[in-house]
């Protein structure tokens, strides 16, 4: 792999057209053009494909009270010309407008909302889209894969650093200026995920620089709702799924449903009960925990807490003074003689 033709590909800005590129650049592949990225990334969000014999040109068009564009099919893609207001609307959504077209920028920013509120409040469209990305990827070659990953974490990296090299007013003035929050919750998911190193991180890490990308500001709602792998913050238990119902729930921290079912051969660390160092949370019964994760995200109160053999402490007072009582030998031992009484009983 030549690491330095990879980083010449990259270009460190979180637009989606420059994220994209990351996956069409590691793959040798040919962008599409914009009104077909959009729609093959995001498929029903963006674009409503209207049935067409597919050689008929008919000019596509922005629908505001649905806040969607409608397009047909010409010669197996979609044929976005004729509109320069479509035009404009989808080349602020991909990045590469700077047009100061108030009416075009506010219907982008309308689609960006709207795709962020369908996101968060009806969570089958996350689902949809998670599986999406995981299909496309799936395809890749093991060659591939690997270049992309190498890709995606340079990316980060290079464009954490390229945001706050750049001067604030600068920032401030761009087209859908972050919030520094935002930006800085999407570039740690999508982090978090990739330095996990499997093909699900792959996924969700390249799935948070999509919609950070996509999204910009309006990504904040997603970050408040989903966890860096996309499990739901905090599940909803009032009938209506309403926001007094969710608050209630939220305060009644003692309801959390348990999680984990199995038995101890199954962790990485069994016998250990794990607490949030945030808020004292427990956090082996949150929904999705898993041990063999570096780190975990508190459902409760959103600190991140280490999972590894020198978080173990033998009490609450040894945490706060520093003390490990046993080894990793020693605790390593324990486990196989756990092992063997599991398999005797």
């Amino acid at each position: 792999m030549d690491f330095d033709a990879l980083d010449k590909m990259i270009t460190p800005s979180l637009r989606l057209g420059y994220v994209t590129d990351l996956f069409y650049k590691a793959t040798g592949r040919k962008p599409p053009r914009q009104l077909d990225l959009l729609n093959d990334w995001f498929p029903g969000l963006i674009v409503a494909v209207e049935e067409s014999d597919g050689r008929t040109k008919t000019a596509p068009e922005y629908k505001d009270t649905e806040r969607m564009i409608h397009a047909v099919k010409y010669h197996d893609h979609l044929y976005g010309a004729e509109s320069t207001r479509v035009t404009h609307i989808v080349g602020k959504l991909v990045g590469t407008s700077r047009s100061n077209l108030e009416k075009e920028r506010k219907a982008a920013e309308l689609i960006q909302m709207n795709i962020a509120r369908r996101l968060v409040n009806e969570m089958d469209p996350i689902l949809d889209l998670n599986t999406h990305v995981e299909q496309i990827l799936d395809g890749l070659s093991e060659e591939e894969t690997d270049q992309f990953h190498y890709m995606l974490y340079m990316f980060v990296l290079m464009t954490a650093d390229e945001y706050y090299k750049t001067d604030p007013y600068d920032r401030d003035n761009e087209l859908f200026p972050f919030d520094e929050e935002v930006f800085d919750q999407v570039m740690y998911n999508a982090m978090y995920q990739l330095s996990i190193y499997d093909f699900d991180g792959l996924v969700h890490g390249f799935l948070w620089l999509l919609l950070g990308s996509l999204l910009r500001n309006a990504c904040g709602r997603v970050n408040r709702m989903f966890d860096s792998s996309f499990l739901p913050m905090y599940p909803e238990k009032s009938e209506d799924g309403g926001l007094r119902g969710r608050l209630t729930y939220l305060l009644a921290s003692k309801e959390f449903d348990a999680y984990y079912a199995g038995d101890d051969l199954d962790k990485r660390f069994p016998g250990i009960e794990w607490f949030c160092d945030g808020c004292g949370a427990h956090l082996n019964e949150q929904a999705g925990f898993d041990d063999h994760l570096p780190a975990w995200q508190c459902r409760r109160c959103g600190y991140i807490n280490p999972i590894s053999f020198e978080e173990i402490y033998d009490s609450e007072e040894d945490r706060k003074n520093g003390i490990h009582r046993q080894t990793r030998e020693q605790f390593d031992k324990a486990i196989e003689e756990r092992k063997k009484e599991l398999e005797e009983s």
